[in-house]
């Protein structure tokens, strides 16, 4: 089954396993012969992968299979890292483990004991240490062309929006960025600089599992600053300053950023600054399983176990122990008379991983709720997760799992949507009354949109406003939600109540700050004229405040509330704000008929079409079982095209310099001049948003210029798109 003498298992089957493992054993010709996970159809799914049917055995717990494989590779959370790896070394099983061995020190050590006893190959997986950058980065520092180091500043970090990852990602016991992927970057660290000596360390962590931190150390002679995030994208790159010179290189691809003369002059078996080439995940992979099994046949060098894996254990075991907090530069201090829920009432949130749903789930924290966050991918809810919530993997589909997450509840907030299906959106809302009827809940809030008026008129625009088009599937299906519940409020006796947010910004908002603050920065925004259509922002500080009140005032029950800021603004304001926010030239302004014109007929379909290739590769990664083929498919190229195609059509990458000129729809919206009022939540609720629209983007800048970092502070601007 495979051209080594030595058999294989694999110990867990989750996302490592699937994306990088198999598809760089297929590439090395050393299949596993056996697949190992407590969920049975995980394994039998991986096993699809590995060849030929019941070529592969597998088995919930390795014990069972003991006899049929010689060596491990482990792929389990960081929490079982311990008595897994433990348990295998003793049993004679020669093993490759991610780093750290296990979560503390203590339980790392009997890992290596055990390992040093029977004699066995215990080798820490260090990819990074792969990459051509990495190996030439370290050849510069060996090289002395820095000269005595001053500086290193460390920035990495991507949103942690991994599908298909296990619940441990929650677990305290898991550790949180710091633990993972922060050790593969101080691995990275202690092997260019000889260690990483930590002076201060912060992380967000408020009784959970950290999300960002920052820790001061020393290496070398130089001061360093290590910068993780699981909640943004960060430049993912290492600053090096020295005496003689300075180099800025990707952590994560090959690629040199910028450095002085001298240092580009360094080359590493031949590699110079600008000729590495492109390596993928899997080519990184591929090298570590070579260099574990020449180990295991003998010609691997020394067999003494790695003790890596220990120090990078004590590192991280050494940082929590010099915790302090790491509060969000946005932040304010919670105010004695905003709506709050009595403290110790059980509060269940659905959608709590989005930014409404999250900001709700701070608020409810800060107020002292028992808050229970119903999800269902974990990795969204790594931002969540440092707060002392509990967390459900259930789905809104499932009655008994909705039935059983709202016994002894309180209050229900219900803020997710399904895009990609009306019926499941029913179907959500239809357990969540039933189990809130069921359980006698005192009040569930179901947070809809004022998009159930659109298009919207020009003027006033209240609850009495007529519908909106129903032959748009998002607004007929909030407004189907919408009568589900009022008809449960008269028929059944549930204690619901609706509201309708208008525009709402504010830190981690996708559509109304992130969007407008990239599209600024790295592209160019057409808008009407002169952009003087009405803007009803709100910001989500406010929403969650009006949330609050309807869950708590008595009149709330059976009534719908349209919640907007305390004042229209124009889109030019809305946009041309976001661009000093970021320090980025403003929008473009374009005669509406000249926009028309552009956006009519066939020859925009084939311009849109030709503009958006991975139009098509977006739409199929939807689709779980489409997305998984397609992402062993690429996988399993040989490495530089791999690296192309992934660039070419992964949706994570980013082009720049687009034109964003608004279709028909949208024209007409950002024409429009409606004027939202908020007149009914004022008089039943007491509804009265603190924020105008110039004090919500103080806060909201503050976050864009973290969230961004320097490229907030100096970005260029877009070139200029004459209307044509």
């Amino acid at each position: 089954m495979n051209d080594s003498g030595t058999r294989l298992a694999i110990i867990g089957g989750g996302f490592l396993a699937r994306t990088r493992l198999l598809p760089a054993l297929h590439r090395i010709g050393w299949l596993p012969e056996v697949l190992v996970d407590p969920v049975s159809q995980r394994a039998e799914a991986l096993s699809r992968e590995v060849g030929t049917p019941g070529s592969v055995a597998t088995a919930p717990d390795w014990t069972s299979v003991a006899d049929r494989f010689d060596a491990a590779i482990v792929a389990v959370p960081n929490a079982w890292h311990g008595p897994v790896g433990t348990a295998l070394a003793a049993a004679g099983k020669h093993l490759l483990m991610e780093p750290p061995f296990a979560t503390r020190g203590a339980p790392c050590r009997a890992v290596m004991d055990a390992a040093g006893r029977s004699g066995v190959v215990l080798r820490a997986a260090r990819p990074r240490r792969h990459l051509h950058a990495a190996r030439w980065t370290e050849a510069v520092i060996r090289s002395g062309q820095l000269g005595p180091l001053r500086r290193v500043e460390w920035r990495e970090g991507r949103v942690f929006d991994r599908s298909g990852v296990a619940d441990a990602v929650l677990w305290p016991e898991e550790g949180g960025v710091l633990a993972n992927p922060g050790v593969h970057a101080l691995d990275l660290a202690a092997w260019w600089f000889g260690g990483v000596t930590p002076v201060r360390y912060r992380d967000d962590g408020a009784g959970g599992v950290e999300s960002e931190c920052i820790l001061d150390c020393r290496l070398e002679e130089a001061e360093g600053r290590i910068e993780l995030s699981r909640s943004r994208d960060l430049p993912n790159t290492c600053l090096l300053e020295g005496a003689k010179g300075f180099l800025e290189v990707h952590l994560h691809r090959n690629q040199v950023i910028r450095c002085s003369d001298n240092v580009r002059t360094v080359l590493y078996r031949g590699l110079a600054a600008d000729a590495l080439a492109p390596q993928d995940p899997v080519d990184l992979y591929e090298a570590v399983l070579k260099d574990f099994r020449a180990a295991v046949g003998g010609g691997g060098g020394r067999k003494r176990p790695d003790d890596d894996g220990c120090q990078m254990a004590d590192l991280i075991e050494r940082c929590y122990a010099m915790r302090t907090p790491l509060p969000a530069p946005w932040a304010a201090a919670a105010r004695s008379e905003a709506p709050a829920v009595a403290p110790g009432t059980r509060v269940v949130v659905t959608g709590a991983t989005g930014f409404i749903g999250g900001r709700l789930v701070e608020r409810l924290v800060e107020q002292g709720a028992k808050v229970c966050c119903l999800i269902r991918n974990p990795a969204s809810a790594v931002r969540l997760a440092r707060l002392p919530v509990e967390f459900r993997h259930a789905e809104l589909t499932d009655a008994a799992a909705v039935d059983d997450a709202l016994r002894e509840t309180g209050l229900v907030f219900h803020c997710a949507y399904d895009w990609g299906s009306a019926a499941a959106n029913r179907s959500a809302l239809a357990h969540l009354i039933d189990g809130c009827i069921a359980h006698s809940v005192g009040r569930l809030v179901h947070v809809s949109t004022f998009s159930v008026y659109a298009p919207y008129p020009d003027g006033v625009l209240h609850e009495d406003t007529p519908d909106g088009d129903r032959s748009q599937e998002y607004t007929r299906t909030k407004l189907e939600l919408e009568k589900d519940l009022l008809d449960a409020v008269r028929g059944r006796g549930l204690r619901g109540t609706i509201l309708q947010p208008t525009i709402v910004y504010g830190p981690f908002s996708k559509p109304w700050t992130i969007n407008p603050a990239e599209q600024l920065m790295l592209d160019t925004l057409v808008l009407p004229d002169r952009g003087e259509g009405l803007c009803n922002a709100v910001f989500v500080d406010d929403v969650v405040d009006a949330m609050l009140l309807a869950a708590t005032r008595p009149d709330a029950v059976g009534e719908r509330f349209i919640v907007s800021g305390p004042e229209a603004v124009t889109w030019s304001e809305f946009y041309e704000a976001f661009a000093r926010a970021v320090g980025a030239k403003g929008p473009e302004y374009w005669p509406r008929d000249v926009i028309e014109k552009r956006k009519s007929g066939l020859r925009n379909k084939i311009r849109v079409a030709v503009s958006d290739p991975k139009k098509v590769v977006r739409i199929a990664r939807r689709m779980p079982g489409l997305r998984q083929a397609l992402d062993l498919s690429w996988r399993t190229l040989p490495g530089g095209l791999c690296a192309a195609v992934e660039n070419r059509y992964n949706p994570k990458s980013r082009p720049v310099g687009q034109l964003h000129v608004p279709d028909l729809k949208q024209l007409r919206f950002l024409a429009g001049k409606p004027v939202v009022d908020s007149g009914k939540a004022r008089r039943l609720i007491g509804y009265d948003p603190r924020f105008d629209f110039k004090s919500g983007m103080v806060p909201t800048a503050r976050y864009l210029e973290w969230a961004y970092g320097l490229a907030a502070q100096g970005g260029e601007a877009s070139p200029s798109h004459e209307p044509t």
